[in-house]
């Protein structure tokens, strides 16, 4: 009986994506309904933040300005709410390449300053469309512990199984075996 099963640690269970015939094209499935839950742990350094508001355009001084953001709100530089937000979308993309990212909505809770440490996590809550369509809830804390945003995220797992990545210790992401 070949094949090839991938695991994914899940809340001290495992889940398996399961391709029953090796060698032959086949669909990637969650055979459990226990609650998945993946997560991913950054820093973000004012290199992250000039780096993405390069990227963006996204030059609000709340970002990018000490005296400006000193002065405000907040007291201090703030990170992008959406540069921590797109921690649940590399986490999908490393775990199951070739997905597809279908929706996410977000709500941000709190703050992130620029030193915190956010933990990202997605909590499967449910899989359809013949295991390949899954809805994550989606949160980030900070190293506090507090929210910071939370939400809700939809994929669609690829029709043929792929070796869930890892990231090399350089941060590229590759196949593992």
């Amino acid at each position: 009986v070949g094949g090839s099963v991938y695991m994914l640690a899940a809340a001290g269970r495992r889940l398996r994506l399961r391709c029953p015939s090796a060698g032959r094209r086949c669909s990637t499935t969650i055979t459990s309904d226990e609650p998945a839950v993946l997560s991913e742990t950054r820093v973000f350094t004012a290199e992250d933040v000039t780096a993405f508001a390069r990227l963006t355009g996204d030059d609000n001084p709340l970002h990018a300005d000490v005296s400006f953001a000193s002065s405000e709100r907040y007291g201090a530089r703030v990170v992008h709410g959406m540069l921590y937000a797109s921690m649940f979308g590399a986490i999908v993309g490393v775990r199951y390449p070739g997905s597809v990212y279908i929706s996410q909505s977000l709500s941000f809770r709190r703050p992130v300053f620029l030193g915190d440490a956010v933990t990202a996590t997605l909590t499967l809550r449910r899989s359809g469309g013949g295991g390949r369509l899954l809805d994550f809830e989606t949160t980030a804390a900070n190293q506090h512990g507090e929210l910071v945003i939370s939400g809700d995220a939809r994929v669609l797992l690829p029709r043929a199984a792929r070796r869930p990545r890892q990231a090399d210790p350089d941060g590229i992401s590759r196949p593992s075996g």
